[in-house]
């Protein structure tokens, strides 16, 4: 009698973007080349000014066959966690990914994190993301030094933003934590992982970079223009990303 191998789970992931159509086309192509399926990509677009748009209707047109890509327009500026709501309203994968449009993976980061997280629930079914390192990169993609995150520790999320944004997420656990606060600007990270793991989730931390964190001008955060400015001063060396990555904090006024 032969053995049944069940299928691969469908892998959601979620590109927000704004006005990042200069990076997007990268952010994409990482994408492309990842070693799993299967997978869908949706992009919300939040009222881009740029030419984001065209450029993503390319490469939906440039991936056909190979990607299974959706565009969603939104008609005004509302905000990346709008985007993600609007997203997640979408999605039906089993896993999740939010990926920064102006980030991009490392090849082997969905099949290297889907392990550690499958094997981690074996053992352990409130395990329910994983994420990593990165590599901090200018605007032009230049390596500028390694980011490093800390291992879980489910009360220092409440003081310190240290989760990046593309780990790899149980959907259960996202859509639980689902809708998330849209008056939140910045640090959307911080209160997205606290509004997770006050549900009882836990995660596990690999030590390596798999993904890369474009460091320029336009970060929500702030980190990239602190970072540049640090590297053009001669200041070298790992950077605690817990350091940079802002508390939650609301729209005002």
């Amino acid at each position: 009698m032969s053995e049944v191998v069940a299928a691969p789970a469908l892998l959601s992931v979620i590109i927000p973007n704004h006005n990042y159509g200069r990076f997007i086309g990268e952010t994409v192509a990482s994408l492309a080349r990842q070693d799993y399926a299967p997978m869908e990509v949706v992009i919300v677009d939040d009222a881009s000014t740029d030419d984001s748009v065209a450029i993503i209707k390319d490469l939906i047109a440039s991936y056909a066959g190979q990607l299974d890509i959706r565009l969603i327009e939104q008609a005004r500026n509302a905000g990346k966690v709008a985007a993600v709501n609007r997203a997640l309203r979408e999605v039906s994968g089993q896993y999740c990914l939010l990926l920064d449009s102006d980030d991009y993976l490392m090849d082997n980061h969905v099949v290297r994190t889907l392990a550690v997280l499958e094997r981690a629930r074996a053992a352990d079914p409130h395990v329910g993301f994983v994420y990593m390192d990165c590599h901090l990169i200018d605007a032009n993609g230049t390596f500028l030094e390694r980011g490093r995150s800390a291992p879980f520790d489910a009360e220092l999320i409440k003081t310190l933003s240290y989760i990046p944004e593309p780990a790899l997420v149980l959907m259960e656990a996202m859509q639980q934590a689902a809708p998330f606060d849209e008056s939140i600007r910045k640090g959307t990270k911080q209160d997205k992982w606290c509004r997770i793991i006050g549900n009882g989730w836990t995660g596990v931390y690999i030590p390596e970079p798999l993904f890369c964190y474009r460091m320029h001008e336009g970060n929500l955060s702030g980190i990239g223009a602190r970072v540049q400015k640090e590297v053009d001063s001669g200041q070298t060396g790992e950077r605690i990303l817990s350091g940079y990555w802002p508390m939650a904090s609301r729209k005002t006024g």
